[in-house]
């Protein structure tokens, strides 16, 4: 199987509207940034797979295709910067796609909300996000 996260990670750097405002500060298969981030040293986007379809649902496509559901934080140093990068990550998922990601459908709005022990701000947003498996 494919690795997810990875594959997720590497098309989000290939969206210019997203690598524009987060230059390399993608991190993958985590609930917040690493350590040693702050919002004084930009955007950045933490994300995780919190489960989803094994394989597509469609009868010609099976073990073909995988549609995790996946939470995303879109950190900024203010609700602005963070809600700008979340616009980007939509406009991304949804509008972009590649060999191996084919679409990302948001599931609601995203929410802008701080972190409990730091306040930094972040939009918390989910996403269906249909990856081939191979």
């Amino acid at each position: 199987m494919v690795d997810v996260q990875g594959v997720i990670r590497t098309f989000l750097l290939a969206q210019s509207g997203i690598a524009n405002l987060v230059n390399t500060r993608v991190f993958a298969g985590r609930e917040v940034p690493a350590r040693g981030y702050a919002p004084a040293d930009g955007p950045a986007i933490a994300f995780k797979v919190r489960g989803g379809a094994g394989e597509y649902r469609g009868r010609d496509y099976e073990d073909a295709l995988i549609e995790p559901s996946v939470q995303f934080k879109c950190y900024g140093r203010s609700e602005i910067e963070a809600f700008e990068l979340y616009r980007a990550l939509v406009d991304g998922l949804h509008n972009g796609h590649s060999a191996t990601v084919l679409h990302g459908e948001e599931v609601g709005v995203g929410q802008p909300l701080e972190e409990a022990e730091t306040e930094w701000p972040f939009v918390l947003a989910f996403f269906d996000v249909m990856v081939r498996s191979s």
